[in-house]
């Protein structure tokens, strides 16, 4: 301890007490070895906040690691998930659109087979109209 400081201190005690301590007195002594012992402690402290410190930030890192990796975990999963879902809906758009144009071929198909039909009728009828023209021709001119 410096002797500005046990000057200062000397004063302090013979202003507050009324008593005057000399520089070799036994309760200077138990001061300077109080000030050493938390100094000591002061930087045991300072030592054991240090190592706190790093243990904080490498549980940080830790920790956000940890996070990261779930986090990309869980956006991979959720496109996979959006995938599927998109694929799955693309699939029933394109059977949607498939069943709606079989469904349009086929009305196609029976108009065509019905007007198909009516003029295989109407052709029936104008052959039996010529069959029966000709039939009375020949009894005519017979």
């Amino acid at each position: 301890m410096s002797t500005d400081k046990l000057d200062a201190l000397i004063e302090r005690v013979a202003s507050e007490h009324g008593i005057v301590l000399s520089q070799d007195d036994p309760v200077l002594m138990m001061h300077t070895l109080n000030e050493v012992l938390l100094e000591q402690n002061e930087k045991a402290h300072a030592e054991l906040l240090s190592k706190y410190q790093a243990m904080l930030e490498e549980s940080f890192n830790q920790w956000k690691t940890v996070t990261s990796k779930k986090a990309n975990a869980l956006i991979n999963a959720q496109q996979n998930n959006f995938s599927k879902n998109n694929d799955q809906l693309i699939d029933q758009s394109m059977q949607l659109i498939s069943e709606k144009f079989i469904i349009a071929i086929n009305h196609d198909i029976r108009e065509l087979v019905r007007i198909s039909r009516q003029a295989a009728i109407m052709n029936l009828f104008a052959a039996a109209l010529v069959l029966v023209s000709a039939v009375l021709i020949l009894v005519i001119l017979s």
